[in-house]
């Protein structure tokens, strides 16, 4: 059986255990597909659809496996598409199955029209993704590029060693003088940190279960492992960083992506399967950038040539409005303009509007979770990383993205004490002899779990209610300003808290390894053990499908709202001598709009061209082709012309998006 890997936590949403609120389905998958068989899966589905399926080869890893696409879509039609990625970090197995049961779904369920191009990515990093497959089981993001992550003279010469033999890399434990780690408190299975300034002082130290194999004190410190493709894509590259790759695109897989990206404009929404989930948590605003909007300094040689003061600062409105009288007639100057202009760095929070659709998508989702009967909290899915597929997608190509990570960690049920019959809602009805009725015991059961200061003990609160000094309701709106009570710290980290539990209940345990004596070479007396690897994002193969049977139909949904541009209606009117006006109105009858806010601000996509055509006319207001780059979701605009026919004929409105749609209206016109 193979085990889970949870989610970063981040607060409560309401999300699925979906393996525990669905039955699981008795055709369900009965392993994961390793990188050999994902590929003839994805053949065998060519195979079985030839009429609309081709497969790509888009890249072959530094260690030798082919990354393929799967393209479903009618020959010959244009349309806009939706690019699907899966599993780029290679550490999330059931985003692999995910993308495979969605490319079967779509080439063979008739019932779903192929009106528009799909791009499916089941496998965006096979070199991580085969390691799961592999003994002795570790987790790593890196694809097989050498890497020397501790800058010596050797590469890859120090990784991991199965030291107790069973199959795993999971944690060693030993006692030490210097030690930072304590058992948890009721559950000695966990370790947390200790805390010095409370008195705490440590006793064990952790490290990762191996042996020193380059002697130079360190413990595993450079495992095989290159780059992690999903971190390797320009939006917040980190250079230098230990995963990230020698620059943007250096790894054979994302540059596949970024090149098909910039070649098929027709994308239009992007999907992206691994560790966050957008339709949960969706993107937020408030990340600090590089960029203060309020205090920019405009460099020397720049300021010279606009005829400014470079010893002070200027605000991005200011800029704006010193710069518009130099540009040529039609540009207008935005942020977008003078952060390149100036070299101000990277957008790095999403847009308002953004978040609105954003917002929006996720009310709908989470409804739509509670209509199948999944209610569960669980804990939330981590937020994307710097340099990331997902972020690349919308800040530089300006399109919808949804993330999904399928699947995560529900929060264990709390045990509820007996109740003491007391609330802040309730005090606040009680009378002064109703309060002094309840007792000290369970006056002072509700003292401590309100975060009562320890002074007011429950004799000296009875006191001053039953002299009249304070009512019940007074005691409660002042319990009602105090701060939340502290959780207890000596509990450990909450999430590994509920893998334990959720291992016990639903794995037979084999989401960790009991803590064993060994003999270590250069240690001494360790204990082994801890979370079991991929203990942390992978359900049973078991349950994948009921899990895949609730996300994707919502998924497949969601394509329903992408931006379609069509032309609601034509008018023509005869102004006298052979002079007409063409009126066309332009609808978006799509949710989403054409393009998001961040694809208006970086110009991507392209715009709709709308087109007007005819034998003999001559247009005298208005353009023979005018952009269309503003379209809200259910948002209509009306275009105007003036055109001369000198005989009858007819006109035509051509409306054309590689993105939003194709549409045209002939209108007679002359005579």
């Amino acid at each position: 059986m193979r085990i889970t890997q949870f989610s970063a936590t981040r607060g409560i949403v309401l999300l699925a255990a979906a393996l525990l609120a669905f039955p699981w389905s008795a055709s369900a998958i009965e392993k994961y597909s390793d990188p050999a068989g994902v590929n003839k899966r994805i053949e065998q589905l060519r195979q079985s659809s030839p009429s609309l399926v081709k497969v790509h080869k888009m890249a072959v890893t530094p260690g030798g496996r082919e990354m393929l696409m799967i393209e479903i879509g009618k020959a010959g039609t244009a349309v806009p598409a939706v690019m699907v990625t899966a599993n780029m970090t290679g550490t999330t197995p059931v985003a692999t199955e995910a993308a495979l049961s969605l490319a079967s779904r779509i080439a063979s369920d008739a019932s779903l029209p192929v009106s528009h191009t799909w791009y499916i990515i089941p496998m965006g990093n096979p070199d991580a993704y085969a390691r799961f497959f592999m003994k002795p089981l570790w987790s790593d993001p890196g694809n097989a590029t050498p890497f020397n992550d501790d800058t010596d003279d050797q590469t890859d010469e120090d990784g991991y060693n199965d030291l107790n033999n069973d199959g795993l890399i999971t944690q060693m434990r030993v006692k030490a003088h210097d030690g930072t780690w304590v058992p948890v408190e009721d559950e000695p299975r966990l370790m947390r940190r200790a805390d010095a300034a409370k008195g705490e002082k440590g006793i064990y130290k952790l490290y990762s279960e191996g042996t020193d194999d380059d002697g130079d004190g360190q413990y595993n410190e450079d495992a095989p492992g290159g780059t992690n493709v999903n971190i390797n894509f320009p939006h917040l590259f980190k250079s230098f960083g230990k995963r990230s790759g020698l620059y943007p695109g250096s790894a054979p897989e994302s540059e596949a992506l970024l090149k098909f990206a910039f070649a098929h404009p027709e994308i239009a929404m992007v999907f992206s399967f691994g560790t966050t989930n957008f339709l949960l948590a969706p993107p937020q605003g408030g990340r600090k950038g590089s960029l203060d909007t309020e205090n920019i300094r405009i460099p020397r040689e720049i300021g010279t040539a606009l005829g400014v003061d470079v010893s002070r600062t200027y605000t991005m409105d200011e800029i704006m409005e010193m710069v518009q009288p130099m540009l040529p007639p039609g540009m207008t100057a935005d942020e977008s303009m003078i952060a390149g202009f100036l070299g101000l760095g990277a957008v790095v929070n999403p847009l308002p509007e953004d978040i609105s659709f954003y917002n929006e998508i996720s009310s709908d989702y989470k409804e739509y979770l509670k209509k199948k009967g999944v209610t569960q909290e669980r804990f939330d899915p981590a937020q994307p990383e710097d340099g990331s597929f997902e972020l690349w997608s919308y800040y530089q190509l300006g399109l919808p993205v949804f993330t999904m990570d399928m699947w995560g960690l529900p929060k264990p049920k709390e045990e509820k004490k007996e109740s003491d019959g007391i609330t802040t809602e309730s005090l606040e009805k009680m009378s002064s002899e109703e309060f002094l009725a309840l007792g000290e015991e369970k006056i002072a059961s509700f003292l401590k779990e309100s975060g009562a200061p320890a002074q007011y003990n429950a004799k000296m609160v009875m006191g001053i209610v039953s002299s009249g000094q304070m009512k019940p309701a007074q005691m409660a709106a002042m319990m009602k300003q105090m701060p939340a009570p502290k959780k207890d710290e000596k509990k450990g980290d909450p999430k590994e808290t509920a893998l334990l539990a959720y291992s016990d209940k639903h794995l037979e345990g084999k989401g960790f390894v009991p803590w064993t004596a060994y003999k270590h070479p250069t240690l001494g007396d360790v204990e082994i053990g801890g979370i079991a690897p991929f203990a942390e994002n992978t359900p049973p193969a078991s349950v994948v499908d009921s899990l895949l049977d609730l996300h994707l139909p919502y998924l497949l949904g969601l394509v329903k709202r992408l931006p379609k541009l069509a032309i609601a209606e034509t008018k023509m009117t005869d102004k006298g001598g052979g002079v007409y006006q063409l009126e066309a109105w332009v609808t978006n009858e799509g949710f989403l709009p054409f393009p998001t806010a961040m694809g208006k601000r970086n110009k991507v996509p392209a715009p709709a061209i709308m087109t007007i055509e005819g034998d003999g006319i001559e247009i005298l207001s208005g353009k023979k082709r005018t952009p269309v780059n503003d379209m809200g979701g259910m948002k209509s605009a009306r275009y105007l012309w003036l055109v001369r026919s000198p005989k009858k004929g007819t006109v035509t409105i051509r409306l054309e998006s590689k993105q939003a749609g194709i549409d045209s209206e002939k209108i007679t016109i002359g005579g």
